[in-house]
């Protein structure tokens, strides 16, 4: 369930993947950042859809608060592992975005496979949104 004007997850990852990819016209030493950029976004909007499938739609709490959460809001088979692959990309992807004096760029590589996260945790949210509409 997306807001008016908000964009799905799986389409800010075929974006995030075309600008890694250089289909899309960018200054390759921008590239990775902007792709860290579009993939994080992507993993807000899955987490909310975990958090809103899961009954606790949280849409004021911050990023870190939904995270928290995410560990007692999912299925108990899947809790700790989607939990902390949601933390881990959660830290990858911000580190990303942000410029910090005296570090380097992320690589293609680093942020393709935080990509790689997001879409693994995409797929799960489907899956989790499918099998909540089934039971109502």
């Amino acid at each position: 369930m997306t807001a008016v004007g908000t964009v799905s997850a799986g389409v800010l990852l075929g974006y995030a993947r075309a600008v890694l990819s250089g289909t899309t016209a960018m200054p390759k030493t921008r590239a990775p950042r902007i792709a860290a950029v579009l993939a994080r976004q992507a993993l807000e909007e899955t987490v909310q859809q975990l958090c809103t499938s899961a009954g606790a739609p949280l849409s004021d709490a911050t990023m870190r608060s939904r995270l928290i959460s995410l560990r007692f809001l999912v299925s108990r088979d899947h809790a700790g592992r989607i939990a902390d692959l949601a933390e881990a990309a959660w830290n990858g992807l911000s580190g990303a975005c942000h410029h910090h004096a005296f570090e380097l760029t992320p690589t293609v590589g680093e942020v393709h496979g935080l990509i790689n996260c997001v879409a693994e945790l995409t797929v799960f949210a489907s899956t989790v949104a499918a099998k909540t509409a089934d039971e109502r």
